[in-house]
């Protein structure tokens, strides 16, 4: 441009350098655009790597968040507790009986899907329980509306029976009836309790239908007993707390049995009932009292007699008499639903509660006998029941008592007679062939228990179990010449529903049992398998027993007698053959057609 400039001042030519000026223009142009270009690459390479670096900064934050979010949700998953743990689950013996079928399943499964499974399972059994809770409501709700319902219609039902009694007085003149006598009952009636009142009405009914059935009842007590019990008990009331306590803090021996004689209290009035014999020489008295604690009535026995010969047997009758009136009823359980549990309230178990009841004398709960007293029971299967049809009970309960007492009476004199030898054999009503008693009774006497048992017989090895049942062992011995006869005798405490077992021993030439002499144990079997329903009228069981007895071991030693090579015994019964069929039977049965008395297999 200087060049362009001096030449043009000096007048030369300067085209030349102009061009050559143009030319270096444009590569300067070109060279300022080849800049610019790489300018802006430059810059968009820059803003590139700057996006990238933005980016990755972007991720790392991200990263950055997501590690303290995750340390954030360590330490809550560590500080965090199920809501299960304060709920009351079942315990593991409990679960693995109610879901043994479970255990395969769960075996294979981790330690929390083993408990998600055991929660799942208690959800489905609260859910069962809440249903079975609604329904039970329902039907409590449903229960209290029918006994409203029902509470009106008995109220609604007194003044239409007096207005019907009322409209019907007329008839009852003209037809001489009496049927408005009212009954003439006490005025301490009205103190009984619920199921003493229930009782005592029944019997009154009872008493004046007298369907075959004779006895006396009447309430011994007083009213102002009645009266004091209810101020003690409000009095005991204030201090019951504070003794109870005294009786936690300080157990002992005294305290119990101090509980026992506060809280074990009978109502102060209770029933008498008398049952006679025929002849009025022997009474039967029951007790019946009502116990507010246990929610139930105890009976007790006791036999008055005008004579004062000491009985053998009765104080075993007593014991027995009403305590097995009914299977598996044997009074040892309090048999009221859920009177355990109360009596865990109190300290107290069913076990010491009855063991004071029966050794104060005061009887023992049975089921029948809560029956007569409108009571629910559960018996030992867990049986409910509720007896509805009380006249018919009481009935059939005083009927059995009745028959049972008698049975056991008469078994009783059987039993005395025979021990003190008053009795004579010849005259007996059930002696089938008088003429040829040629045996006689030495000795009646008790043994005890483990000597019956020693005693070598099938009859011991085939015999049922007990079932609470007791039993009275006596040993008799007949004899006739120099032949001896024991037999060992053992009533069963529920006479008569079981008989008299007899196992016999006979010593002559020996001794012979049914162990080792088929003649024995056929014996044995035709005095056992008389039943009393076998017997003529009249005719009393031990008696009948006894002269089977006496007459097969007749026939027994003549029998065998005849082989003997020294005959000591000669043929004096009438009998056909001495043996028959290919076992041998001997004529021990007696029969009678006609004229025709004989003995025969």
């Amino acid at each position: 441009m200087d060049e362009i400039l001096e030449l043009k001042q000096t007048g030369h030519v300067f085209e030349v350098k102009q061009s050559s000026a143009a030319l270096m223009f444009v590569a300067l142009k070109h060279s300022n655009r080849e800049v610019k270009r790489n300018i802006k690459s430059g810059r968009d390479e820059l803003h590139l790597e700057k996006s990238k670096v933005d980016l990755s900064r972007l991720h790392l934050q991200n990263l950055l968040y997501e590690v303290s979010h995750l340390k954030k949700e360590i330490v809550r998953c560590q500080k965090f507790k199920s809501r299960d743990t304060y709920l009351e689950l079942l315990s593991d013996k409990e679960y693995s009986s109610k879901y043994a079928a479970d255990a395969e399943e769960t075996s294979n499964m981790t330690n929390h899907k083993t408990h998600l499974y055991r929660l799942e399972c208690e959800l489905r059994l609260r859910k069962e329980l809440d249903s079975q809770y609604s329904a039970l409501l329902t039907s409590k709700q449903e229960l209290l509306q029918e006994n409203l319902n029902q509470t009106q219609r008995y109220l609604s039902f007194a003044p239409a029976l007096r207005t019907l009694l009322d409209s019907t007085k007329p008839l009852h003149d003209a037809l001489q009836l009496s049927l408005d006598v009212e009954w003439k009952l006490s005025s301490i009636v009205k103190y009984l309790p619920r199921p003493l009142y229930i009782l005592f009405i029944n019997l009154e009914a009872l008493q004046r239908a007298s369907g075959g059935l004779s006895f006396k009842h009447e309430i011994i007590g007083y009213e102002s007993d009645v009266q004091m019990q209810e101020l003690l008990l409000e009095s005991e009331n204030s201090l019951k707390e504070r003794r109870h306590f005294q009786e936690v803090n300080h157990p002992s021996e005294a305290t119990v049995n101090n509980v026992l004689e506060r809280a074990i209290k009978s109502h102060p009035l209770h029933i008498r009932l008398v049952m006679e014999t025929p002849d009025k020489s022997y009474e039967l008295v029951l007790f019946v009292r009502y116990w507010t604690l246990l929610k139930c009535c105890t009976i007790r026995a006791q036999l008055n007699s005008s004579n004062t010969t000491n009985v053998q047997g009765d104080t075993n009758m007593l014991q027995n008499l009403l305590g097995h009136l009914y299977p598996n009823d044997l009074g040892n359980d309090i048999p009221v639903p859920g009177i355990e549990y109360e009596l865990q309230n109190l300290n107290l178990s069913a076990e010491d509660c009855l063991e004071y009841l029966v050794k104060n004398g005061f009887g023992k709960p049975y089921c029948w006998l809560q029956s007569m007293c409108s009571i629910a029971t559960v018996n030992k299967n867990k049986l409910f029941n509720h007896e509805l049809n009380l006249h018919k009970w009481t009935r059939e309960v005083f009927a059995r008592i009745s028959k049972r007492w008698h049975s056991w009476m008469s078994l009783t004199q059987q039993v005395r007679g025979l021990v003190y030898k008053d009795v004579d054999l010849y005259a007996l009503r059930e002696n089938i062939y008088p003429e040829g008693l040629s045996c006689s009774l030495v000795q009646w006497t008790v043994i005890s228990t483990e000597e019956f048992n020693v005693q070598n017989s099938n009859l011991l090895t085939n015999l049922p179990s007990d079932n609470g049942i007791t039993y009275t062992s006596y040993r008799a011995v007949i004899v006739r010449g120099s032949a001896k006869m024991e037999c060992f005798i053992r009533i069963p405490s529920n006479y008569p529903m079981e008989i008299p077992l007899w196992i016999l021993s006979v010593h002559w030439n020996g001794r012979h049992t049914a162990m080792n002499n088929s003649a024995i144990k056929m014996m044995e079997y035709w005095t056992n398998s008389l039943q009393p329903k076998d017997l003529e009228k009249n005719h009393r069981l031990l008696y009948a027993q006894l002269f089977r007895t006496i007459y097969s071991f007749d026939i027994f030693l003549e029998t065998e007698g005849s082989m003997q090579t020294t005959r000591e015994y000669n043929k004096e019964k009438p009998y056909i053959s001495a043996f028959a069929k290919r076992i041998r039977l001997r004529p021990y049965r007696y029969i009678t057609k006609g004229s025709i008395h004989t003995f025969k297999q």
